[in-house]
């Protein structure tokens, strides 16, 4: 008797009342973020230039003048750290004044838009790292679900985390220092490109397309600034803890080459630029701190992740309360709980994440020997955060995937969105403060405890604004507070410069003399001591030649500065040597100085051209 065929399955047909649903767009999350990051930065494009900003724009760029000058910066540029090495930074500097001039929309803008890349990046690099994740854990792993027009838990797991992880780094508050001052902007340019080589490498692990690509994002990273070296130990431990790599050797060598290569030429350049390997800061007194110190600094930064409020823009002391010593022991066990994970469970990403915010802290805990006065800046938290945030994503990844019940999924869905508007909305209150320096330095004064320095400037804001009643009592503020020798140096300059716009150049020349006193190579304080010379004498030969001597010193100290170029062409043309005059005023012309120098530049050289030497 023949064997009777099994009779073929029939799918049933969905039912009405469940109707498939469509997939949703992959674009469309990594959108929402990169949207998100623009709208709550989107009140900071009205800023204008606050602190380092009008330092950079109008007495640095213009040392820069070829592609050469970018790769090895020229010697002496004014207020220019000795030990940065900033190639990419200062081309985008010089990008955002060829696309707008020195207005300073554009240099906000880009770095708003740089800002959205390195949040959409963050979703991009968690969603590979919750995926890669799924399955090495018991409590992510899940059979697929009967409807296939559900999508799996294991593609919610990853969907939900990286979503929230981008979203986090979007809003944070934190990092308004970064995004609103255009002149933050080094960290935020690391942070992208540090994202952007990992992404690569995650993305065309082991290939050759994959090394060219992480290679150009790491040179990138290191040109941005001295952080992005934490790219190499990130990169290793991606691959050890989270994606268990067991490749031959010819596998690591072609996946590790092109960060290997910039790398290598990284430091290349920067010893060809700074002469040395590392950099140094010359007279930088030196700083004893006890380990206290230490984990005190470390818990005050986990506690402006956990709880952003309030921020300021000069932190001059560290925190001694329980609160940073009680988060950095917490940091610890965490590091210790997620080690052990890792071992026995094979669960490596939140141990990955927890080794970010502790391998990017490394270098912002320099600061507390290198800048004693500012031993914390909120800035140096961008790069850290994103540990913050992929711990995050996986911890809610984790709890939405437990979640089954509609109701506990509600209460998930709507404390992330709580916790992002008060985010956001904090953010967005928090970007006018960077409007300008009279808001600036007022909200910073009023945290600051012990630095004079917001007070200080403040006065300086207040003094350009000109309200010298106002400038002097911030001065005088300043005055009672601690000051290094910088600090000092620009009280009494700009003590003096307030005396010099009244007429009082006897004041002048007093104030310009205690501000030297404590800081004799302040080369604005020569000038300014030559001008009050000039001026208080009658702008004669005599005060001519009793000014030279001012401005010569200050040339010397800082031969960028069109001013004092101008100041030494006026000196010379009063003592009638008009083709040393002529040479010193076309130089000034061609340091862009400001339309008030070279109005007076031209004025002087029309004068030089109605006579010869005698």
């Amino acid at each position: 008797m023949a064997a009777r065929s099994r009779p073929r399955a029939t799918p049933a047909p969905l039912s009405p009342a469940t109707p498939a649903r469509r997939a949703v767009p992959a674009w469309l999350a990594p959108f929402v973020v990169g949207c998100a990051a623009l709208a709550v930065y989107a009140n900071s494009l009205g800023n204008g230039f606050v602190w380092d900003d009008p330092i950079i724009v109008s007495r640095q760029l213009v040392v820069f003048r070829s592609i050469g000058d970018v790769l090895v910066p020229p010697r002496d540029i004014p207020q220019f750290s000795p030990d940065y090495y900033r190639p990419l930074t200062i081309a985008t500097y010089l990008l955002d004044r060829a696309v707008g001039g020195e207005r300073p929309f554009a240099f906000h803008l880009s770095v708003v838009l740089t800002h959205a890349l390195a949040s959409i990046l963050v979703w991009a690099l968690a969603a590979q790292l919750l995926s890669a994740a799924v399955g090495r854990d018991p409590e992510t792993r899940a059979a697929p679900p009967q409807d296939p027009s559900r999508s799996s838990p294991s593609t919610t797991y990853a969907t939900a985390g990286a979503g929230l992880a981008g979203l986090i780094f979007a809003l944070h508050p934190v990092h308004t220092e970064s995004v609103a001052w255009a002149a933050g902007r080094s960290d935020v340019l690391a942070t992208a490109c540090l994202l952007a080589a990992l992404v690569a490498h995650g993305r065309w692990p082991w290939s050759w397309r994959g090394a060219a690509l992480s290679g150009v994002a790491a040179a990138a990273a290191l040109g941005a600034k001295e952080a992005g070296v934490a790219l190499y130990p990130l990169l290793v431990l991606r691959d050890v803890l989270v994606e268990r790599a067991q490749r031959p050797l010819a596998d690591w060598v072609r996946g590790y080459l092109g960060v290997g290569v910039a790398g290598a030429c990284y430091f290349l350049l920067r010893h060809r630029a700074l002469g040395e390997l590392l950099g140094t800061v010359p007279h930088a007194a030196p700083v004893t701190r006890a380990w206290p110190e230490v984990a005190g600094a470390v818990g005050a930064y986990l506690c402006e992740l956990l709880w952003p409020w309030p921020l300021n823009a000069y932190i001059d002391h560290i925190p001694n309360g329980q609160w940073p010593m009680v988060l950095a022991v917490a940091f610890a066990a965490a590091l210790i709980v997620a080690a052990w994970r890792w071992w026995w469970r094979g669960d490596g990403l939140p141990l990955f994440a927890l080794l970010w915010i502790a391998i990017t802290l490394v270098p912002s805990l320099a600061i507390l020997w290198k800048i004693p006065d500012a031993p914390l800046a909120e800035r140096y938290l961008y790069l850290p955060s994103v540990g913050f945030c992929l711990l995050l994503g996986d911890l809610g990844a984790r709890a939405w995937s437990r979640a089954t019940a509609f109701a506990a999924r509600a209460a998930l869905a709507a404390t992330a969105a709580v916790v992002l508007l008060a985010a956001a909305g904090a953010t967005a209150a928090r970007n006018p403060v960077w409007r300008d320096d009279v808001a600036l330095w007022t909200d910073t004064e009023a945290k600051s405890s012990v630095s004079g320095m917001a007070a200080r400037n403040l006065g300086t804001a207040y003094q350009q604004s000109g309200r010298s009643a106002e400038a002097r009592a911030a001065f005088a503020r300043a005055l009672t507070r601690r000051n290094d020798a910088r600090g000092l140096q620009t009280i009494h300059n700009n003590l003096g410069t307030m005396a010099l716009m009244d007429g009082d150049f006897a004041g002048a020349q007093h104030a310009y003399e205690q501000a030297l006193a404590v800081a004799p190579d302040a080369s604005d304080t020569l000038f300014n001591l030559g001008l009050a010379i000039l001026q208080g004498g009658g702008a004669n030969a005599q005060a001519a030649r009793r000014a030279l001597p001012s401005f010569e010193r200050a040339l010397t100290l800082n031969p960028h500065d069109a001013d004092i170029e101008t100041g030494l062409g006026q000196a010379y043309l009063i003592l009638g040597e008009r083709a040393r005059a002529v040479e010193h005023l076309q130089r000034a012309l061609q340091l862009n100085p400001s339309p008030h120098t070279a109005q007076g530049a031209r004025a002087l050289l029309g004068q030089a051209a109605g006579g010869s030497d005698e």
